[in-house]
């Protein structure tokens, strides 16, 4: 019901429309309506009511909610399926579930809060009230060798998105963080669910530290949050629709055949290129100039003249003037 009034609300394009009108169309009665419009009020719909002409709906909230997110949203293929959820301990093993069950192409599941986030070597991802805690479940039509592209794809689509919204000086950080002047504002995690043979499904993981101050995270977390570089809240429904958008127009671009454009645009996103930088693996530290990326995502490091590739699954990399041995692994 919720969502019918809201629907109607925004078909009126700003101009008032009477509860009358309201509860003729949805055969409810007047005082339905009101209940409604005062739920929908303290979920953050700033929703003006005047005598004798109504009710109009001035803007949506900031924080995540379904009807304001799919209302504008530009894709044609995800987040056809959307779940919502205020609290789960992972986006991304939730994903997993729904895969089991058969869920589709483009299925999209989305948390306010995680409490058992991770990353990468399955590191601790933290995801408090305020933040875009995304994964989506994706079928591409594409080899098992393009499919790990798809994280590359992911970072381009973050980057630009953070960009072209809050014109924010992001970049990649390989394999798969996106900082702001040194620090994480956002990261990927691209997982497999079954067997390449059988299944061909990536779920992408995506975090985005939002809508919270940069103190609601550990002090020890080279990070930033968006309402801490832009001092104010933005609207995270926004975010999750533009982020969605340039998503799909990634992946299809990849599924024409485009790696070296992708390739290009990743580049153009990187930081540390033509660096020194330092590649820890396992107990091993290799010292090189960071030449860029193969169209597989491995690394290129030149050492001594000649060149080396890692794999992202493998290691970690830092700049070399802010490497310490003893610092924490932690990301």
């Amino acid at each position: 019901m919720r969502n019918k009034i809201l629907d109607i609300l925004s078909s009126s394009q700003g101009e008032f429309i009477s509860g009358e009108s309201i509860s003729e169309t949805l055969e409810i009665t007047r005082a339905a309506v009101w209940k409604q419009i005062k739920n929908l009020k303290d979920a953050g719909y700033v929703i003006e009511g005047q005598t004798k002409k109504g009710y109009r709906l001035l803007s949506t909230p900031c924080f995540l909610d379904q009807w304001a997110l799919k209302k504008e949203l530009r894709t044609n293929t995800l987040c056809k399926e959307l779940y919502l959820f205020e609290e789960l301990p992972s986006t991304n093993e939730y994903c997993k579930d729904l895969v089991r069950q058969g869920a589709s192409h483009g299925t999209v599941v989305i948390a306010k809060k995680q409490t058992q986030g991770h990353g990468r070597m399955q590191r601790s991802w933290e995801s408090p009230l305020g933040g875009l805690w995304l994964s989506v479940i994706l079928k591409p039509s594409l080899n098992l060798g393009e499919v790990a592209k798809l994280t590359l794809s992911t970072g381009v689509a973050l980057g630009e998105t953070l960009r072209q919204l809050y014109d924010i000086p992001v970049g990649i950080k390989w394999p798969n963080d996106i900082v702001v002047e040194g620090k994480k504002i956002a990261g990927i995690l691209g997982e497999v669910v079954g067997e390449w043979n059988t299944v061909h499904t990536l779920i992408l993981g995506i975090g985005i530290n939002g809508n919270f101050p940069r103190n609601a995270l550990s002090p020890d977390l080279p990070a930033t949050t968006l309402q801490d570089i832009l001092q104010k809240d933005i609207d995270l429904n926004l975010l999750a629709r533009e982020l969605l958008r340039q998503l799909e127009k990634e992946v299809s671009s990849l599924e024409a055949g485009d790696s070296q454009g992708l390739l290009r645009r990743w580049t153009g996103l990187a930081l540390g290129i033509g660096e020194e930088v330092i590649i820890q693996r396992a107990n091993q530290i290799f010292k090189g100039i960071f030449k860029g990326i193969r169209e597989n995502g491995e690394l290129i490091l030149e050492i001594d003249g000649q060149e080396m590739n890692f794999s992202s699954g493998e290691v970690s990399l830092r700049s070399e003037k802010d490497y310490s041995p003893n610092q924490s692994s932690r990301k």
